[in-house]
């Protein structure tokens, strides 16, 4: 020892005196006045000193780039307690997995978290949910657990074999996560069995979406997140959507680059309700909306999908702040309103089904995903209609006229008028004088069939009658009367009859008559009441 410690004195020694020896040559060298017969100004410097500049230089460079590749300088946080790491395998030796997480950060993890070697299928875990038990240079996720008397522990997870109160409080204070066992469903929630331990899990807490039968998940095991830990473990509260919401975060990163509008996605039909179904797609659920599912209407949705059925959809609308995606089956079928383009032609008679009655009209089916409309204006009846159902029923046989085919706005209009008409003559037209049969007095007016068979109304103001006359007591049905046509609506539902029209017309020529007559002075002037005499017995 003492012969060492002589030797480390002379090399001190020896390395002082050379650092002053330089220094005094230094300082001599700047003291001393320039030497005129020195080598010229311009003269390059000597081979030996170029050699050792450059080597100078290169161990500079080396020492950086040293410096640089130890991490020297950089100053990393270390990983905090609960916090999932990556980390490779050193050994394993005994009851341990001994692992490295970064640097010099070692740690070790319990040996009977993994399944016994040769048990397990590789990346497969054993029916206790254990994986294969990692070998030398693998790399594993764990979590960081503790960290006493300078040892780190770290859990893959911490299963409910293994877990001691201390583990516990160490998972809840690191925020772990917990394997435990639903015992039972109680008031407000699920009693959990945490290795020995008694642990409540709130009715909220054990799914993202609250559970219609909580007897579905007693006898399972999850892992659960403990929020709270009290009274040295008697009082242990924990949850599991916690974790479930985590995971989500990081799968919604990754199904936002595979969910896209236009994308077809797979998944399996979760829940049906009666405005659609929902698809589960990995993380998140998508809706199938009810008028999605086929382009026919579908009054149940329980009829085209049933849950657990594997589904294919098309994305036809995704809002990620909302996690709202909207999910379309008949997206995928054809079209049937581009097959019917020229099957439908206006004035042509079609027949259909009556699938739907609204207060509007009837709906009638006339190919799979094409329905046509009657509106209830249009319907079989010369009496006014309160709803199409007082004349249609669902599941009835129709034959309609087509009025008009819309197939951007895929609408088809449809009438059953032209039953009314059906063995009537043509319609009469405006202006024309004809001879009809009264068939109905009303308070508003009289009803008067035409020789075609169409039915017309004189209103009151047009029977060339004394204010507040009564009709009924002056016509009766089958009285013959001469009327003039004013108008024709609605393809001859409505026509305006009128008596006072025709009378006026009568007049007006009367009165041409007489002028006609003046003017030519044949025979005595008479009078205008001898000419409309003269005029009835020419008519009659």
């Amino acid at each position: 020892m003492e012969e060492n410690k002589t030797l480390e004195e002379t090399e001190v020694k020896e390395t002082i005196e050379v650092e002053e020896t330089a220094v005094e040559e230094t300082a001599g060298g700047a003291d001393a006045p320039a030497d005129n017969t020195s080598a010229p100004e311009n003269e390059a410097p000597s081979e030996d000193a170029a050699i050792a500049a450059d080597e100078e230089e290169e161990t500079t460079g080396d020492f950086a780039k040293l410096l640089e590749e130890s991490g020297a300088g950089q100053v990393e946080r270390p990983p905090k307690m609960g916090a999932k790491i990556y980390c490779k395998v050193v050994s394993v030796s005994g009851d341990w997995v001994f692992v490295n997480y970064g640097g010099k950060s070692e740690g070790s993890i319990a040996r009977g978290e993994f399944a016994p070697d040769g048990e397990a299928e590789d990346n497969k875990r054993d029916e206790a949910g254990r994986a294969p038990l990692p070998k030398e240079g693998d790399v594993i996720e764990a979590y960081l657990l503790s960290n006493r008397d300078g040892e780190t522990r770290l859990t893959t997870r911490l299963s409910s074999r293994d877990l001691s109160k201390q583990a516990i409080q160490d998972a809840f204070v690191a925020g772990v996560p917990v394997e435990g066992r639903v015992s039972k469903a109680i008031k407000g929630g699920f009693e959990v069995r945490v290795s020995g331990l008694r642990a409540f899990c709130p009715l909220s807490q054990i799914d993202i979406r609250w559970p219609r039968d909580p007897e579905v998940h007693v006898g399972k095991i999850y892992s659960f997140k403990v929020s709270e830990y009290k009274e040295k473990g008697r009082n242990i509260i924990v949850s599991r959507r916690a974790l479930m919401e985590e995971e989500q975060v990081t799968i919604k990163e990754e199904l936002k680059k595979r969910i896209i509008v236009g994308q077809i996605v797979t998944g399996h039909v979760r829940n049906v309700q009666p405005f659609g179904a929902f698809v589960e797609l990995g993380g998140v659920d998508g809706l199938i909306p009810v008028s999605e599912m086929a382009w026919d209407r579908v009054e149940d949705p329980k009829e085209v999908l049933s849950e657990g059925q594997e589904v294919s959809a098309k994305v036809i609308s995704a809002d990620w702040d909302k996690e709202r995606i909207s999910l379309s089956l008949k997206a995928l079928q054809e079209d049937p309103w581009v097959i019917a383009a020229g099957e439908f032609n206006v004035g042509e008679k079609v027949k259909g089904q009556v699938v739907r009655l609204t207060n509007f009209g009837a709906f009638v089916s006339l190919a799979p995903g094409v329905d046509g409309m009657i509106h209830v204006s249009a319907l079989p009846t010369d009496k006014r209609v309160k709803h199409p159902g007082d004349v249609l029923s669902v599941g009835e046989e129709v034959e309609a006229e087509v009025l008009s085919v819309d197939l951007e706005k895929r609408r088809i209009s449809l009438s059953m008028e032209y039953k009314l008409f059906e063995g009537m003559g043509a319609l009469p037209s405006n202006g024309a004088v004809l001879i009809g049969t009264v068939e109905k007095v009303a308070d508003f007016g009289v009803f008067l069939k035409l020789p075609s068979g169409h039915v017309g109304l004189i209103p009151n103001a047009e029977m060339n009658t004394r204010r507040g006359a009564n009709h009924s007591q002056m016509f009766k049905p089958g009285d013959e009367l001469e009327v003039k046509v004013l108008g024709i609506e609605e393809r001859g539902r409505k026509i305006r009859l009128s008596i006072k029209a025709l009378v006026r017309a009568q007049e007006r020529e009367l009165q041409k008559e007489y002028e006609t007559y003046k003017d030519s002075g044949e025979g005595s002037m008479g009078t205008m009441a001898d000419l409309f005499k003269a005029a009835q017995q020419k008519e009659d």
